[in-house]
């Protein structure tokens, strides 16, 4: 059975030019990956020139008892984007707001051990934090509506004392060992709070992912990440499944998929996503590992562009339902069924 060892994380991701490549149970104090020798066709430019293709992005995915749904951040250095979006899931009825960042000096912190990511947006106010003195990590929102959408409210508080709290750190190639992607990925527990419109429409208990990224990235970049979020049995299962231009020439050895029960890890092997009846049908997701045999049943779709002077970014964002059989390192077979989940198509080009 496929396996790929969680070793402790190295005290800086680069050194001396080079990236600590592997995958690591906890994080290292910083999420930096700057000074890459040569890392764009062996071409000897200054540090601070290939710094400047380095951009990083957050993403929080939180599921409660009525909704689930995200927030993600883009950092591009000289400007930045933020949006949230959610889902009834009883509906599949839809929320999504969109604020642009003008020019500031960083968007999404590097330090893991305290850092803040926020839209000032006085319409989109969005805010990501965290901080290990206190041992919390929240996510908290308001955003007016339109003619088409509701005043939204929303806080969601994590303490990382909870059990089912997990971090683990990715360093993989980029795809050659000259560029290097390096992600964190934590799992929690929250209690979440929804308003919209002024009235309370929940506040329950729920379980919530954050995941920050730095790459090197190209001129022409497109991904896919599959979220699972949910309970089973009276478990919390979490799982990232993840396809990009990005990826890593060795995915078997360097990947960011992860399995998570009740804050257990289990390392998931490269997918192949398909969708052969188009987008809004049923994805299929397999491994040559049998440890991933799943169906993603779409339920409610949002997609947009936007395009900026030297940007162009595309978004498909789909809930959905998975169907079908994950396996954890302990051989277990986890059997989902109607269990929720997001599709985050990205599409951006400099």
């Amino acid at each position: 059975m496929y396996s790929r060892n969680f070793q402790n994380p190295p005290e800086a991701i680069v050194q001396k030019g080079k990236a600590n490549f592997g995958t690591y149970n906890n994080i290292s104090p910083r999420i930096d990956i700057k000074g890459m020798r040569a890392p764009y066709a062996g071409l000897p430019l200054p540090v601070f020139i290939s710094n400047l293709r380095i951009k990083s992005r957050l993403d929080y995915v939180f599921e409660t008892k009525n909704f689930i749904g995200f927030t993600e951040f883009f950092d591009f250095k000289i400007m930045g984007t933020a949006r949230i979006i959610f889902w009834n899931k009883e509906t599949g009825k839809k929320h999504a707001y969109f604020s642009f960042m003008g020019l500031r000096r960083r968007f999404i912190p590097i330090s893991t051990t305290a850092g803040t990511c926020i839209s000032f947006n006085k319409k989109r106010f969005i805010k990501v934090f965290w901080g290990k003195n206190h041992q919390q990590i929240a996510m908290r929102f308001n955003v007016k509506g339109d003619s088409v959408r509701p005043d939204c409210s929303g806080s969601f508080f994590s303490s990382m004392y909870s059990e089912n709290h997990s971090d683990n750190l990715f360093v993989n190639p980029s795809p050659v060992s000259s560029r290097c992607s390096a992600t964190w990925f934590t799992t929690m527990q929250m209690q979440g709070k929804m308003v919209i419109n002024n009235e309370e429409a929940d506040n329950s208990k729920g379980i919530a992912a954050m995941m920050i990224n730095r790459t090197y990235l190209k001129l022409h970049s497109i991904s896919s990440i599959f979220w699972g979020i949910g309970t089973v049995k009276d478990k919390n299962i979490i799982f990232q499944l993840k396809n990009s231009n990005l990826d890593a020439a060795d995915s078997d050895s360097y990947n960011d998929n992860l399995l998570t029960v009740n804050g257990e890890q289990t390392a998931l092997p490269p997918v192949y996503m398909t969708h052969p009846f188009g987008m809004n049908k049923d994805w299929i997701i397999q491994d040559t590992e049998s440890m991933v045999d799943l169906t993603f049943t779409p339920v409610s779709l949002d997609s947009n562009s936007r395009n900026f002077i030297v940007l162009r970014t595309a978004y498909t964002s789909i809930y959905g339902l998975f169907s079908g059989v994950l396996l954890d390192h302990n051989g277990e077979k986890i059997i989902l069924k109607n269990f929720p989940g997001i599709l985050n198509r990205n599409l951006v080009r400099l």
